[in-house]
């Protein structure tokens, strides 16, 4: 399957009109084959828990960005490697229903899909047991780079970093917008694929540990300080965005999260992040493109099921039209 070209328009009230780009935004990194456990509660010692349901998915920080730039209209092409297993089998099965390309996923012989038991409480807070096999190659030779000069906006995660040092080094070289999702990985890795990067948005737990600061403000601003990227943004779940603009600078701006009772955190900053790249590409603006983000990952933590709860374009509109103001531009507390 190879991804579907879609170019229209729709007009959104108060919102204006939202293009959809016929350049596909390609993402790279970790596909994983999901399994979702619903219980009450994770347990603090061994025993034996009955779930009250059970969800499987294709999944993976990039898989699941690239499936919410599609739910929301995007033409969008998943780059990944995967095994040449039945769990790679029901991964490119259940991919094939979101309309992401996926002619440049790779099968390796011999290897397995990676993949991931997780058990969400009725808090929404989860356990993860991911597995990635060591026989997936990550030899990132294969990849089609001459394509990248052809794409609106490359998005890489950190679980593929041979991959996403290629693909960040090739889009600078065609002035594509560069992406990076940047999560907890070995110091010298995060270091160096952010330093590739226009747009640096981090998990909390990984910028703070790139700095001695506690506070996400001040690690921002360090952080910040040591790169070229022109954009640099912190996630913060429940508590929204942080982000600093190089022409802003020395301003950290604040993007409150809109608040839900949370069936279900998983892969919600991953949604974020496709949404926030959806919004870049469609020239949504800093502010739309982050708060719109803020509303789409927290939409997902409504309901149980990892990246299913990814909305679609309409469905995000109208809750930012009714529950959040169209733009905010609050500067961080001291």
């Amino acid at each position: 399957m190879t991804a579907t070209s879609r170019t229209s328009t729709m007009t959104n009230g108060d919102f204006g009109a939202v293009s959809m780009q016929d350049k596909p935004v390609i993402c790279l990194g970790c596909a994983f084959w999901d399994t979702i456990f619903k219980i009450d509660r994770i347990p603090s010692h061994g025993t034996k828990v009955l779930p009250e349901r059970v969800v499987q998915a294709a999944s993976g920080m990039a898989t699941a960005a690239a499936i919410t730039i599609a739910r929301l209209g995007g033409t969008v092409e998943l780059w990944a490697r995967i095994g040449d297993d039945a769990e790679g089998d029901r991964f490119l099965h259940d991919l094939s229903g979101e309309h992401v390309g996926n002619a440049n996923i790779r099968r390796i012989p011999g290897a397995r899909t990676a993949f991931s038991t997780i058990l969400v409480d009725s808090s929404g807070e989860r356990l993860v047991v991911p597995y990635t096999d060591a026989a997936l190659d990550a030899d990132p030779s294969w990849l089609p780079l001459h394509e990248i000069a052809h794409a609106s906006a490359v998005l890489v995660d950190m679980r593929w970093p041979e991959g996403a040092r290629a693909v960040l080094g090739e889009a600078r070289r065609h002035g594509v917008p560069t992406v990076v999702d940047a999560d907890v990985a070995p110091p010298a890795v995060l270091r160096e694929l952010i330093s590739l990067a226009d747009h640096v948005l981090f998990s909390e737990p990984a910028l703070l540990s790139l700095t001695t600061s506690t506070a996400p403000k001040d690690a921002l601003l360090q952080v910040a300080a040591e790169l070229d990227a022109d954009i640099v943004g912190v996630t913060l779940g429940e508590h929204g965005a942080l982000v600093w603009q190089r022409s802003d600078a020395p301003v950290v701006r604040t993007f409150p999260s809109l608040q839900v009772r949370a069936a279900d955190t998983l892969n919600a900053g991953d949604v974020w992040h496709g949404a926030y790249v959806y919004g870049l590409v469609n020239g949504w603006g800093l502010s739309r493109s982050v708060q719109r983000a803020n509303v789409a990952a927290a939409m997902k933590c409504e309901h149980f099921g990892g990246r299913h709860g990814a909305p679609s374009l309409p469905q995000l509109l109208e809750r930012s039209r009714d529950l959040m103001p169209d733009d905010i531009d609050v500067r961080a507390p001291d």
